[in-house]
């Protein structure tokens, strides 16, 4: 059951962090990992994340608004048709426009002939607060686990993306240094010398090319 408005105790700016924080470790480890180069993508202000097990959802960070749509094959919501603007039942209109244009536009399916954005959960924010239709561990339990390195604490984050991709220190430094330039400034390009490539470890054409594309999406080029 979809349940009233409800509050939830993030920020905007420590998800986005923590976003960018997932999708570096992501661009250094997909070099050895290139099969799983599905796993986290950047479009624009939308960041989009699956694993391997039917789970996906995508944030937008709209310069107003964070809006975030999650889809769990795994759950028993994905069974039940039901429209996608049921789960942003207290937003705004405007919320709800942005939402179908942007974040569903990442989780559309085919239903009975018809291509429609198909979740699980939501969540949204406005006036610096967040809010979900959804009670929190109900919005966690239907796609928002998806998030939940993304919205650990710094040091704790670090470690837990350390540990899920087998990290070597010299590949946590690199995560570290590009992690902090990023924050920094944000809109600026920023530009991996040789040293910071040859730090991820590996010369596999594919991965190589993957990585390339990942850090792209967040305007980390290459140096040649």
């Amino acid at each position: 059951m979809i349940n009233n408005i409800h509050k939830i105790k993030w920020e905007r700016n420590k998800l986005w962090q923590g976003c960018i924080l997932a999708s570096i470790a992501h661009a250094i480890m997909v070099a050895h990992y290139p099969d799983f180069a599905n796993e986290h993508s950047w479009d624009g202000i939308n960041y989009s994340i699956q694993d391997t097990e039917g789970a996906r959802g995508t944030i937008t960070f709209h310069p107003q608004y964070c809006i975030a749509a999650f889809r769990d094959d795994n759950s028993e919501r994905a069974n039940i048709v039901r429209k996608a603007s049921e789960y942003f039942k207290g937003a705004s209109q405007e919320v709800l426009a942005i939402a179908e244009s942007e974040a569903l536009q990442y989780l559309l399916d085919s239903v009975d002939g018809k291509t429609l954005p198909i979740i699980t959960s939501a969540f949204w924010e406005e006036g610096h607060r967040f809010y979900s239709s959804d009670k929190y561990d109900d919005m966690y339990k239907h796609g928002g686990f998806l998030l939940s390195r993304q919205t650990m604490e710094l040091k704790d984050s670090v470690e837990a993306w350390k540990e899920y991709y087998d990290m070597t220190d010299e590949q946590c430094e690199l995560l570290q240094s590009l992690y902090n330039r990023k924050i920094l400034n944000p809109t600026q390009i920023i530009f991996l010398t040789k040293e910071e490539i040859c730090m991820i470890g590996t010369n596999d054409e594919e991965g190589i090319k993957e990585s390339k594309t990942s850090f792209y999406e967040m305007s980390i080029l290459f140096q040649e």
